[in-house]
């Protein structure tokens, strides 16, 4: 095996299980530390890392356009506080194995804001995807009696989040393309960060405060967000030029698994009565969107081929 090969398996692994704990250390860390000042040093640092890796690299050289600096604040303000933030927020008082799940429905909810938003056309396989997917979401957040009593202020706003991650990966595509995507990040990870962090000084809990009261494990959390979650995002980074698409999408079948394993397991977080009957169907309707129209290709050149009777 190269020495590329051996890179792009760590990339992987990297990635499955870095990303797949990410929920887990948010649940830690917004334990005792306010859900802005986790999102502020998560972010700053996590900015400053990805811009010393592209200047390392000498990916600096060649600055973005204003265009480009403004396209990445307001894609990242999208992503980064009203995505990831509101799910934060949430994550005071929802399981983090639940907020993984919800976050992994993303690209179903991106395939259908793609056709309400942006009129795009869906296939059947992407249609079944969404039906089976959003089923999966409901037996989730079923307790037996009906879903509309779970239903309350933390899961809606952790799903606002969801939202707004999807609407953001779903428009961005609408946004100028900027010349080295790992310079747009870093620039979009700075920019939440140090804005959330102004905040939450000038609005929020005194950092003194915050200082005394934070806790051992909250601690470790921020700082696994902040390092770990930036090497993972650099990995991925990697992937995406190096790798099939279809391939990279890979983690969002894995991590869902691994956020529910570390939540009930390590984290003392209860299942919901119909988890184990939800997690399959958000699977497979992650697999009829990103590997349907390709199955369904296969299936028919097969068929095709079959010799008659």
């Amino acid at each position: 095996m190269n020495r590329n090969a051996v890179l792009i398996v760590v990339c992987y692994v990297t990635v499955y299980l870095a990303w797949g704990g990410t929920y887990f250390f948010i649940r830690q860390s917004v334990s005792t530390i306010p859900p802005f000042y986790v999102i502020g040093v998560r972010w700053s640092v996590g900015g400053v890392l990805l811009l010393g890796v592209a200047a390392a690299t000498g990916r600096l050289k060649r600055l973005l356009s204003l265009r480009d600096i403004l396209a990445a604040v307001l894609l990242g303000s999208l992503l980064l506080i009203g995505g990831n933030g509101l799910i934060t927020v949430g994550e005071q008082r929802v399981d983090s194995y639940i907020a993984a799940l919800l976050a992994s429905s993303t690209p179903i909810l991106v395939a259908l804001l793609d056709r309400f938003v942006l009129a795009k056309k869906l296939s059947l396989m992407r249609s079944l995807g969404i039906i089976t997917g959003f089923s999966g979401v409901a037996l989730l957040l079923f307790n037996g009696t009906s879903i509309a009593s779970s239903l309350n202020l933390w899961v809606l706003v952790t799903i606002c989040g969801v939202c707004f991650w999807s609407l953001a990966t779903s428009l961005g595509h609408r946004f100028l393309e900027a010349r080295d995507n790992l310079v747009s990040s870093a620039i979009q990870m700075a920019f939440v960060g140090i804005v959330c962090l102004i905040g939450s000084v000038l609005f929020s809990t005194s950092p003194s405060q915050v200082i005394a009261n934070m806790s051992t494990r909250s601690l470790i959390g921020v700082a696994y967000l902040a390092i770990v979650g930036s090497i993972a995002f650099a990995a991925y980074t990697y992937l995406i030029g190096h790798e099939p698409t279809e391939r990279v999408v890979s983690y969002a079948f894995v991590n869902p698994v691994i956020a529910v394993v570390l939540g009930l397991f390590f984290g003392g977080e209860t299942a919901t009565p119909f988890l184990w009957a939800g997690l399959p169907l958000i699977l497979l309707g992650l697999a009829f969107t990103f590997y349907g129209n390709r199955l369904r290709t296969t299936a028919r050149t097969l068929t095709e081929k079959r010799p008659s009777a």
